[in-house]
């Protein structure tokens, strides 16, 4: 949000030391030239500031640039409303420059809306109906989107294509925290291979986090029930029948030391075309860190991990929620 005021108080303060220092006929061609030449260096140096960020590891953010951009329009907008003798303009263009600042809160204001839905909608965790949902994940590896197919809850899935990587991954990062509560985790998941995909033998699980980082665990399969009717299925194109692939959920507390034997998985294998509805017990969420149990209370990340997952694989995922104990049973850990 402060991208905008930030430029805008660039922009005005550069122009107010320029018409000082060197003053210009308001309206002639120098004055113009000279508004344009402040607006158009400083829109170029905002996207270079952005451009070197991207360098130095932080992401750049289109978002970012087309803030500084409209900050400039609101102070150039004020700038020349300052020279103008009739109200009527000089207010139209105050209000144009305030829209525009407006323009670039509409965007932090929406993820502020979403960030307080993380807590007002739990047990409910991810349903996937806005596209500002999908950036509470984080994907390491691969493109994603929305979809209309293998909907079980409201109107949209998640759409994941995992890169042809070890372990691709995506890492839910706003959760509600506490969880003491959850009985169980749930989602339905459907993994669509394209033609070829299948082709070849079994997956091995072995295992890593949303980061780069990889160790392999020994594969465990736990029984899932089968999933419920979905809406709109994607037919899988021909593979080889006995073909698998190894999901891993993860469940991940503020304490753990590492994403891969201090955090609770839960395995899950799957087959093209395939519904599965997971479900994630809470004892075995309790039990899962090697050296500890997990805290419930401290709930952080929940991950979604697929072993070489190989060409042309996607996964559609969605009604991820907690389900809760009834009312009026005893606290656990």
């Amino acid at each position: 949000m402060a991208h905008a005021p930030l430029f805008a108080g660039l922009t005005m303060l550069t122009l107010v030391l320029l018409q000082t220092m060197r003053p210009q006929r308001f309206g002639s061609s120098t004055w113009i030239k000279r508004l344009l030449l402040v607006a158009v260096t400083l829109f170029v140096a905002g996207i270079l500031v952005e451009m070197l960020q991207g360098m130095i590891g932080r992401s750049a953010s289109v978002h970012d640039a087309i803030a500084n951009g409209l900050g400039i329009l609101a102070a150039s907008a004020w700038f020349v409303a300052g020279g103008l003798s009739s109200s009527v303009g000089r207010r139209s263009l105050q209000l144009l420059g305030a829209i525009f600042i407006g323009l670039t809160w509409w965007g932090p204001i929406e993820i502020i809306r979403d960030c307080l839905k993380v807590e007002s909608d739990f047990p409910r965790i991810a349903s996937f109906e806005t596209p500002i949902e999908i950036t509470r994940w984080h994907f390491n590896r691969g493109r994603r989107g929305r979809t209309t197919s293998n909907v079980t809850d409201g109107e949209f899935a998640l759409r994941w294509s995992p890169k042809d990587a070890p372990h691709p991954a995506m890492t839910l990062l706003e959760v509600a925290s506490d969880w003491s509560d959850v009985e169980t985790l749930e989602l339905d998941i459907v993994l669509i291979a394209k033609k070829g995909a299948a082709d070849g033998s079994q997956a091995v699980g072995s295992d890593t986090v949303a980061s780069d980082a990889s160790s392999e665990d020994s594969v465990k399969t736990e029984p899932t029930t089968s999933a419920p009717a979905i809406s709109n299925p994607v037919p899988p194109l021909a593979t080889t029948p006995d073909r698998t692939w190894e999901v891993i959920v993860k469940v991940i507390d503020e304490d753990h030391n590492d994403y891969h034997h201090d955090v609770a998985k839960h395995y899950v294998t799957l087959r093209s075309g395939e519904p599965q509805h997971v479900i994630f017990p809470r004892q075995s969420m309790i039990d899962g860190p090697k050296d500890r149990k997990l805290d419930m209370t401290r709930i952080k990340m929940v991950s979604l991990l697929i072993s070489e997952p190989g060409p042309g694989i996607e996964l559609n995922v969605d009604h991820l929620h907690a389900t809760l104990k009834p009312s009026g049973d005893p606290p656990t850990p």
